[in-house]
């Protein structure tokens, strides 16, 4: 999926932080946790899951922009993440997740959005993600956010 930049005004009253070397046990704890039992689990540890987030800040998928890659802490745990790439010369969501206990709140709203505007006035125009199908709560997010369906642009 893909969406055009553009300056984007909302509110939160959560405190986005960047993502920090000393954050990646937290934030890789929240990725098992907000996978667990879904088609998108692939980790089955927390040894995994931080060798993935490692991955991902260590430049694995494209180098990580990190000033566009963001968590919001509660309760001492990552309530919710967002971590930017750029893929193909393109900023891509890498991943963008929620734990169990804080679904609903729209954390990941919050994150997508302040990720958009930092990328925008970075001089970006266009954002990618990668969505499974069946994931139907993501799929309407992504929609509501103003993200389209490559394969439905490259068929009409």
């Amino acid at each position: 999926m893909t969406c055009k930049l553009e300056a984007k005004t909302f509110d939160t009253i959560h405190k986005l932080q960047h993502i920090q070397k000393d954050d990646i046990t937290k934030v890789a704890t929240t990725m098992l946790d907000a996978y667990k039992g879904t088609v998108d689990q692939q980790e089955n540890t927390v040894e995994e899951a931080i060798r993935e987030v490692e991955k991902i800040v260590n430049n694995g998928y494209g180098p990580f922009i990190s000033e566009a890659s963001y968590w919001i802490e509660l309760n001492n745990e990552a309530a919710a993440v967002v971590c930017i790439n750029l893929w193909n010369g393109r900023p891509l969501i890498t991943e963008i997740y929620t734990g169990k206990n804080y679904h609903r709140q729209g954390l990941a709203r919050t994150l997508i959005l302040a990720s958009m505007n930092t990328l925008f006035y970075k001089g970006y125009d266009e954002i990618d993600l990668n969505v499974t199908l069946e994931n139907t709560k993501a799929l309407h997010l992504y929609d509501s956010l103003g993200f389209t369906n490559l394969l439905q642009k490259t068929k009409n």
